[in-house]
């Protein structure tokens, strides 16, 4: 999957949080977090702080989450918070709040 801005995502372009995660780490990849946020220390720390509440900052934490499974080998995983970014990606799409 290619990168998506915001205006371009759409419901079934984004996993089923409650189904099986195979695709998650495609989907979080249609954003590039590093180059958003302006590098990778800024991305993480977003991520880490776990403050994201725009759709951008939601799906740059997902970005990064999905480089730090990568990074640590498959470590990394928290499946809980992958959930809960897809859960409130999903809610501000249906919703339009595409910030």
């Amino acid at each position: 999957m290619s990168e998506l801005s915001n205006h371009q995502l759409r419901q079934e372009l984004i996993p089923d949080p409650e189904g099986n995660l195979s695709d998650w780490e495609r989907f979080a990849h249609t954003i590039n977090g590093y180059a958003v946020m302006g590098d990778v220390a800024a991305c993480a720390e977003l991520a880490n702080a776990g403050t994201a509440s725009t759709l951008t900052e939601l799906r740059c934490s997902l970005f990064f989450e999905a480089r730090r499974d990568r990074h640590s080998g498959g470590f990394g995983l928290d499946e809980q918070l992958i959930r809960r970014l897809l859960r409130e990606i999903k809610a501000k799409v249906l919703s339009g709040d595409l910030d």
